[in-house]
């Protein structure tokens, strides 16, 4: 019987990830990379927090010791590693450090993609405070429940009906989507707070990245050339939504302008065809046309849908990054429309209460107001949205109002 010298060394500790999506296939383990943070030593409320970071090609986690997903594992008992050299025949005892790694929304950019701590280092909203208080003081079932429902935020089956019903609600909007758009969660563009005219608020390479610009220019020319006949005979095939008509319809007349807005005005047909794909349309292999540019269709759905693993892979669109979405064609329609947007169109093209979209217009900064028209067939309401200076951003006891 093989025999083995112990020894421990309490300076020495080993580090084990357990993923809480399944398990990791070892032929993909080397593919896998690790990053460790520690908190700042000299700050007593940070020195003892730590995080974990996991990448692969298709997803990426993140574990930490702290706050409601950090695990549980080691409140009541202690775990240690043993690492056998078969040379020597002895085996060194570390202690073990456990963290409990969940998927996170791989959306961020890779031009732009940076590391940020969650806010649960910084500025604690209240439901994360309470979620805190819940993991450390609540009872065994309301710490597996608090468990499944952050699992089910990531992994959840995100239907495009739940969408409307979740969002007509008075929590309709997550408190982590009301954060600073410039967090990596927010589900605004960035913000320029120093902005002196509408235009500067939000940059439109932001929105259409200069690579998809340029890629989107080589298939806006049906666009560019469109004739009102055109334009009228679409409308009556409904080949395109009411936006994208209603926009065409005023193409200026100068060469490079209506070349430009050609280009936006398709980029902004991609975002709205995206936006209306069902769940299970968004199963297949390619859920977006393939005869549009390439390098389009990846960062669309890089962007704005997610991977999850399991029995196979699913792609799914949650209700975060649908709400993002909805964001990103508001504010390209805002430059459109020289940030004057009436509703009415966007309304029937996104399948969208008025209450949603002006819930929606306000966390981008925008008045809202209601014009009554009259017309042949009578007087009607319509809504417009309006991005002006000063900028009108929900403040933090409004936010706390719709919660």
């Amino acid at each position: 019987m093989a025999t083995a010298k112990l020894s421990y060394n309490e300076d020495e500790k080993a580090i084990l990830a357990h993923f809480t999506n399944g398990r990791i296939d070892k032929k993909c383990t080397r593919r896998i990379h690790f990053g460790y943070f520690e908190g700042d030593q000299n700050n007593k409320k940070l020195k003892d927090r730590k995080m974990l970071v996991a990448e692969t090609t298709d997803m990426s986690y993140v574990g930490q010791n702290y706050g409601p997903l950090a695990s549980t594992m080691q409140q009541n008992c202690k775990y240690y590693v043993g690492v056998l050299d078969k040379t020597t025949g002895k085996m060194k005892i570390c202690d073990a450090e456990i963290f409990q790694m969940h998927p996170k929304p791989s959306d961020i950019d890779d031009e732009v993609e940076t590391f940020s701590l969650p806010s649960t280092v910084t500025e604690k909203t209240f439901v994360e405070k309470n979620d805190m208080l819940t993991s450390a003081f609540g009872s065994k079932k309301k710490q597996r429940a608090l468990e499944s429902r952050l699992k089910n935020q990531i992994k959840g089956k995100a239907l495009d009906k739940a969408m409307s019903s979740v969002l007509s609600q008075a929590s309709s909007i997550e408190p982590v989507q009301l954060t600073d758009s410039n967090t990596e969660y927010s589900i605004t563009p960035p913000i320029n707070q120093k902005a002196t005219t509408p235009g500067e608020v939000y940059d439109i390479n932001y929105i259409v990245h200069p690579n998809e610009k340029q890629a989107t220019a080589e298939a806006s020319g049906v666009f560019f050339d469109a004739t009102l006949d055109t334009i009228q005979q679409w409308r009556k095939e409904n080949k395109y939504p009411k936006q994208i008509l209603s926009l065409l319809s005023r193409m200026p007349k100068t060469e490079e302008r209506r070349s430009e807005q050609a280009t936006y005005i398709m980029y902004l047909y991609y975002l709205i065809h995206l936006h209306n794909l069902k769940q299970k349309q968004l199963r297949d292999k390619d859920p977006l046309p393939t005869d549009w540019p390439d390098h389009v269709r990846f960062h669309l759905l890089k962007r704005f849908t997610q991977t999850i693993s399991g029995t196979s892979k699913q792609r799914i669109m949650p209700a975060r990054l649908k709400d993002k979405l909805v964001c990103h064609i508001l504010v390209l329609c805002l430059f459109l429309e020289e940030f004057s947007l009436e509703l009415t169109n966007l309304q029937t093209d996104l399948s969208k209460s008025h209450e949603i979209l002006y819930k929606h217009c306000q966390i981008l900064g925008c008045s809202t107001k209601v014009k009554k028209v009259t017309t042949e067939e009578g007087s009607t309401s319509v809504r417009w949205a309006t991005l002006s200076l000063p900028l009108q951003l929900p403040t933090q006891e409004r936010r706390k109002r719709k919660h």
